[in-house]
């Protein structure tokens, strides 16, 4: 009986260590799983901080490639505010740099002297790039033309009239040579040449005017001149002057 006991006893023994062993393992085997959740979860956050970097670093280079990939080109820009009418010198024009991309609605630095004597067509900020469209070339005299000046009191033409406008002439004759008072209205459309304002006399514009010899005839038998413009056909046919 003793024998039989003590193999029972034995037998118990060796069922508890086992289990103790077997549970043992199977805490081992779930502290081992949490530690790798873990570590899995402590290495998302570098993981993904490291991706914002990577894409931010990505849209940075994008963004600096694409720049230094459109090179600047010279141009040439407006030195100060240029008003319609106004005759370009050396004095007016200045360089300026713009994106390739863009160049090529503008006059380059290389044909900056093309632009001297011609006569500005609009209204021009300072330092703004100048296209060709913005200016009104010059053209000598064509046969049968002729320039014809008259000293016109202000008030008798449009205020911002300016070189290179057409316009019809109007004239009132002179009662000291002609009989007639009724005004008559020049047949042809006329450029304005050039047009002053004198410096001793406020009240008084001289006007040169492009036409025909006719023109000259008519303005000398005036006694007073009023201009009215119109919208022309020929304002590229304009020359020198200051308004």
């Amino acid at each position: 009986m003793k024998t039989s006991k003590g193999v029972f006893m034995a037998d118990g023994a060796v069922v508890e260590n086992l289990t103790r062993t077997r549970a043992r393992a199977i805490q081992d085997r779930a502290d081992s799983s949490d530690q790798k959740v873990s570590a899995r979860r402590r290495w998302r956050i570098p993981e993904l901080a490291i991706g914002v970097v990577l894409m931010c670093g990505g849209a940075l280079g994008a963004i600096l490639l694409s720049r230094s990939g459109d090179s600047m080109v010279v141009v040439v820009g407006s030195a100060h505010n240029l008003e319609r009418g106004v005759q370009i010198t050396a004095q007016d024009l200045i360089a300026l740099e713009v994106p390739s991309s863009f160049a090529a609605s503008f006059v380059t630095g290389e044909n900056a002297k093309s632009l001297i004597g011609q006569t500005m067509l609009i209204n021009l900020n300072a330092s703004s790039p100048i296209t060709t469209a913005m200016l009104s070339p010059t053209v000598g005299l064509l046969a049968g033309e002729a320039l014809t000046s008259a000293a016109i009191d202000i008030g008798k033409f449009p205020v911002d009239l300016a070189v290179g406008d057409s316009v019809r002439v109007v004239t009132v004759p002179d009662l000291a040579i002609s009989e007639s008072t009724e005004p008559s209205m020049f047949a042809d459309e006329v450029i304005i040449y050039s047009l002053t304002q004198t410096s001793d006399n406020s009240d008084v514009a001289l006007v040169t005017f492009r036409s025909s010899l006719d023109l000259s005839m008519a303005i000398a038998r005036a006694g007073e001149i009023y201009l009215v413009r119109i919208a022309g056909t020929a304002t590229q046919l304009v020359g020198g002057g200051q308004p």
